[in-house]
């Protein structure tokens, strides 16, 4: 809770623009990475795996 997750997604959503991937994926959420992704902007596919498009991460950590 002082950041470090959300600096390592910022990480991963710059190398994941840099070689072109379009998503990126968080699989078998608990309570706390739940609450973490969808603060992020990660949706859920099916209750326990979300997903976020790389372009909304960067515009996310843009505003930020």
């Amino acid at each position: 809770r002082i950041g470090n997750g959300a600096h390592f997604v910022h990480f991963l959503s710059e190398i994941a623009l840099k070689y072109g991937f379009k998503y990126i994926g968080v699989e078998s959420v608990n309570d706390k990475s739940r609450t973490f992704a969808e603060k992020l902007g990660f949706y859920s596919i099916d209750g326990f795996n979300y997903v976020v498009s790389v372009e909304n991460l960067i515009s996310y950590f843009s505003m930020g």
